[in-house]
């Protein structure tokens, strides 16, 4: 019996037949259950592939890709992923790919999808051997092309992990200033935030300013007046002692956790909202699907971020460099950084 499982999954018919499979055994695999047909000419043993989550199916199928097309180049929410950078629950349903040149004509691909843009030589970076477009490139394509939130969640991971600069998307946002869609990047360049740790507190940050709510401090720690720590919280508005928990279940799941360290985790955050109320400050939380929409998620703040501040006895440190709130260099630079990125929003035509 032909073992299809010997071959790197997924894999290629030119691949199976050049390995000395034949193609009536591809088709009885294909007929009888065996093997998946993911896409024109390409295959996966069905029992492990079905097995795996819909973005390691993603991924595994990005990486079939880069193997198969040596015209093109892995790009959008399929480089970004495979870069390990924030996503939604579900995957495109098509590799995303830019050609590097204009040598291939247009045709219908049923697993890839082929974007056309200039490459420069800077713009490409080698990954263990393998070229790939660099984070600041992607980032600004993902800008062009998803929904904002996805592509905001994706530029924060970027910052968060140190593979983009706030300076560098901006640069690229000037390269491709012509390019269909990039507009969406200004929102982004004004929101964008490393300090944010999943997809889950981007989107709100995206809905959020969509609504015209004030900018939290997202990661901050706070402390009893004695110094004893209480919680991280995921967004905090000091001046108005609210705080904000984008929580539930879906916002450990896209990050990987497991079942049982979901219901840890989420326990662990309910018992410690206690403790806040206790020193006077208000808890907001909300859910993915609140989110995703906004409107639930601005009636809920909106009492809170309207009235006088609340009296509290809690002390505020920054989750990134542990300073107290006040005296946070980053966050000072990034409001600094954010005035003039809008100056120049006003004075240029893009």
């Amino acid at each position: 019996m032909d073992d299809f499982a010997l071959l790197p999954q997924p894999f290629s018919r030119h691949e199976a037949l050049s390995l000395g499979f034949t193609s009536a055994s591809l088709s009885r695999a294909t007929s009888a259950g065996s093997l998946q047909r993911l896409g024109r000419g390409v295959y996966a043993v069905r029992s492990p592939w079905s097995a795996h989550e819909p973005w390691q199916r993603h991924q595994f199928l990005s990486l079939a890709a880069a193997r198969l097309t040596p015209d093109a180049i892995l790009s959008h929410a399929s480089a970004a992923a495979a870069m390990g950078l924030p996503h939604p629950a579900y995957p495109p349903e098509r590799v995303s790919m830019t050609l590097l040149d204009d040598a291939r004509t247009s045709r219908p691909d049923d697993w890839r999808r082929f974007h056309r843009g200039a490459t420069p030589h800077r713009h490409i970076e080698l990954d263990g051997g393998r070229p790939r477009l660099t984070p600041t490139r992607t980032v600004v394509d993902c800008a062009r092309v998803l929904l904002p939130r996805d592509a905001l969640a994706i530029a924060d991971g970027a910052l968060r992990a140190g593979f983009v600069t706030h300076d560098g998307l901006l640069a690229m946002r000037r390269h491709q200033r012509r390019w269909p869609g990039v507009a969406s990047m200004n929102g982004i360049l004004l929101l964008a935030d490393g300090r944010r740790e999943n997809w889950l507190e981007s989107a709100s940050a995206w809905a959020l300013a969509a609504w015209a709510v004030p900018d939290p401090v997202p990661q901050v720690e706070v402390l009893t007046p004695d110094g004893e720590f209480l919680a991280r919280v995921d967004a905090l508005w000091p001046e108005h002692g609210v705080i904000g928990e984008a929580d539930g279940v879906g916002k450990y799941l896209i990050s990987g956790t497991t079942e049982q360290a979901v219901s840890s985790a989420v326990a662990a955050e309910v018992s410690g909202e206690k403790r806040l109320l206790h020193h006077g400050l208000a808890v907001v939380r909300w859910t993915p699907a609140e989110a995703v929409s906004g409107e639930a998620l601005h009636g809920r703040l909106q009492p809170y971020l309207t009235r006088p501040p609340l009296r509290h006895s809690a002390v505020f440190r920054c989750g990134c460099c542990r300073a107290p709130l006040a005296e946070c260099e980053v966050d000072r630079r990034l409001r600094r950084w954010r005035i003039l990125v809008r100056k120049e929003f006003e004075r240029s035509v893009w």
